[in-house]
């Protein structure tokens, strides 16, 4: 994740208030405590020089000295200079052209025409006005500078410079006494590297603050910023933004309430609907963000949510570790969205040394795109591999829900698994060369239908017929050939596995399923229930297809069974099992290498007329509503039809390996949980070790 609030304020601001802080400083000079007047002395306004000198009476008698000529004037330390001057009363002041105001050794004020009270202390300076300290100047049309109050203003516009920098404002207040200068309406700050138009300024001298009175916003070459309130402090290298604050730079924005940065320490703090965003893909959101700058950390809190290419991430506190790319999610119900997975839990945490992420209470994982689902008390994920370990939950087993044929199937388990595989296909057109591409349906073979040297080409298009695809090493290809690889989800439940769906029910010890070929593999004492029949093997396969129960292997020592009336039971054995279903009923079994069976013969009325026991190398049966309606024998069979002559349910002929358990069939949801109902040994989960976790590799 990489987006960040990387906002360069110190430099902004260290250039902006730096300069502001400069200006303002020895603006405030010029009315420094030594060099103000004193008012408590004489109200009137001392002759120094003049070339000419009139004296005139004007109206109500009131004498008027008209100084024309390098004219010198002074009030205690206050000194004027002008080409002509009116002074009436010796207390109001009229000079004209070339007025200089002198106050100290470093201000003076240049202008045009200069209007001074000597009794209220008020001075007005019109026409191309400029305020002088060293190298800063203000230039204005206009200015009042009140001595009383300590007071200047200008009203109809002023420029401030300094260097390089320059400000513009239609109006300017500068508070003497307290140190504090004020500009308003249509704020304009120009410097070499930054510029920042505002609608209200003001900095205070003593704190070397500046303070932001409206909206405002600072633009560099790199960054702009925005807000509507807010201060920047010179010397603690701080400011905070307010009032809809905004920060864009190149493809990032950050926004909040309020953005605010400690240079010292390097951090910003976003509060307030909070959110940084970097391009389209990454993005941060809280109620309060707290980036450290040196050791790229952010800290979110509140409704925190933080997403990049890879990932989203969401919880009441989240904290992430751009370096390590490792994060910690606590509080609320943190939740992980990585591409189609989604995890949520109580507690979330990253541990990047082993990269490994670990998820406890009440936890949910799903993966969308192979609709998937699994419950459990705790979790260990990877993502990058898209592992996940999880275990414990209701009755201590986790649970896995999947949909198929519009159902849901419920699993549970001590310990559940999920692994992303990676597969490679290569696609193309016709192939030549020394041979060319065979595909065999293993299942065609294995039932008898073609011989194993045979050579059957398949309908590719229905993934379950294809075990395996052979192309010689030397083989040529005309045409175009690409190689597209897909990421599918492999699933693995071990100790103790029941499964449950209104029309189909399982135990086993151990199981695994990918959603490439979808197959549903079952091992170590499989049980399978299927509407009326009971099917067993060492390993059985469960085919899906359409997200449909399409046919099932049973692989050595297979048994199935089935019954119309859960009384007499058909029996059919044999070392490998084809069982297709069409719907929610089987159809027909397929049965190679030591076929045998016992089945019910009924009359067309239903009443059984006897039992049939038969046993070649190979057969087909085909059902219908729990009974065998048709067998076909692939080899010369050797049996007979027996009379039931005092057969009944309890006495009746078995197979070799003959069970019924219907009291082990999960009847609901509720038994997946709780003790076992069959009577077998199954490892503790803390016993089994890792070697035991290994499901070998049938080939599917």
């Amino acid at each position: 994740m990489s987006p960040k609030p990387t906002i360069s304020f110190r430099i902004i601001f260290l250039l902006f208030a730096g300069s502001m802080a400069m200006f303002t400083s020895k603006v405030a000079a010029q009315t420094a405590p030594e060099s103000r007047p004193d008012t408590s002395g004489t109200e009137i306004i001392n002759i120094d020089f003049s070339e000419q000198l009139r004296v005139l009476r004007g109206r109500n008698r009131r004498v008027v000295q008209k100084l024309i000529g390098q004219v010198e004037l002074s009030q205690d330390s206050i000194y004027m200079y002008c080409d002509s001057a009116d002074l009436v009363e010796e207390v109001q002041l009229y000079a004209y052209n070339n007025v200089i105001i002198q106050q100290g050794d470093s201000i003076a004020a240049f202008a045009e025409y200069l209007d001074y009270n000597a009794e209220t202390q008020l001075a007005d300076l019109r026409r191309n006005v400029v305020l002088q300290n060293g190298d800063r100047e203000l230039y204005t049309d206009a200015l009042r500078y009140d001595l009383a109050e300590k007071l200047a203003t200008y009203t109809t516009g002023g420029r401030l410079t300094d260097g390089k920098t320059q400000l513009f404002s239609t109006r300017g207040y500068y508070y003497a006494a307290a140190d504090r200068i004020y500009f308003r309406d249509s704020v304009v700050v120009i410097g070499e590297q930054f510029e920042l138009r505002a609608d209200t300024l003001m900095y205070d001298s003593p704190s070397e603050t500046v303070y932001f009175l409206g909206p405002t916003v600072i633009r560099t070459d790199t960054a702009e910023i925005y807000c509507e309130d807010g201060f920047y402090n010179v010397t603690t290298n701080q400011a905070v933004f307010r009032q809809n604050a905004q920060y864009r730079s190149g493809s990032q924005i950050a926004a909040a309430d309020s953005i605010s940065y400690f240079g010292q320490r390097q951090e910003y703090i976003l509060e307030g609907q909070a959110y940084v965003r970097d391009g389209d893909s990454q993005f941060a959101r809280a109620d309060k963000i707290t980036y450290r700058k040196d050791l790229e950390t952010y800290d979110l809190k509140g409704n925190a949510l933080l997403r990049d290419s890879a990932r989203t991430v969401r919880g009441e506190a989240v904290t992430y570790d751009k370096l390590n790319d490792a994060y910690q999610i606590s509080g609320g119900r943190p939740e992980v969205i990585d591409g189609t997975m989604i995890l949520t839990a109580d507690n979330l945490d990253f541990d990047n040394a082993s990269g490994f992420g670990f998820a406890t209470g009440q936890v949910v994982w799903q993966d969308t795109s192979s609709n998937l689902e699994i419950r459990a008390a705790r979790a260990q994920y990877n993502q990058e591999t898209g592992y996940l370990k999880a275990s414990g939950g209701r009755g201590n087993r986790a649970l896995l829900i999947t949909v198929l044929d519009g159902d849901s199937l419920y699993l549970s388990a001590d310990t559940l698994f999920s692994q992303e595989v990676v597969d490679s296909l290569i696609v193309g057109s016709s192939s030549v060369g020394s041979g060319d591409s065979t595909v065999v349906d293993s299942s065609l073979v294995e039932s008898g239908v073609v011989g194993s040297s045979d050579s059957l080409i398949v309908n590719s298009m229905d993934s379950t017929l294809v075990d395996t695809i052979t192309r010689p090493k030397d083989h040529q290809t005309t045409g175009l050939q690409d190689q597209q690889t897909t990421k599918t989800r492999k699933i693995s439940a071990y100790r103790d596995v029941r499964v449950y769906k209104s029309d189909m029910q399982a135990l086993c010890d151990s199981l695994s399923f990918n959603t490439t070929d979808s197959i549903l593999t079952l091992y170590e004492d499989p049980i399978l229930w299927q509407d009326t029949s009971q099917l067993l093997a060492d390993t059985v396969d469960i085919y899906l297809k359409n997200d449909a129960l399409d046919k099932v292997h049973l692989k050595r020592r297979a048994l199935v069974v089935t019954s119309p009336d859960l009384i007499f039971f058909n029996q059919v054995k044999g070392k490998n099992i084809f069982a297709y279903f069409d719907s929610t009923e089987l159809r027909r079994t397929d049965v190679k290498g030591n076929a045998e069976v016992i089945y019910y013969a009924q009359d067309a009325e239903g009443a059984y007329i006897g039992v049939n026991k038969t046993a070649c190398s190979a057969m087909s049966l085909d059902f219908l509503s729990g009974g065998i309606r048709f067998i076909r024998f692939i080899t010369a069979p050797s049996g007979r039809l027996d009379p039931l002559n005092g057969i009944n349910g309890n006495n009746q002929p078995t197979l070799d390996g003959f069970r019924w358990e219907s009291d082990a069939r999960p009847a609901s949801l509720d038994d997946l949980f709780g003790p076992s109902k069959r009577a077998r040994a199954v490892v503790p989960l803390e016993e089994a070790t890792e070697e035991e976790y290994v499901v070998p590799d049938t080939g599917g």
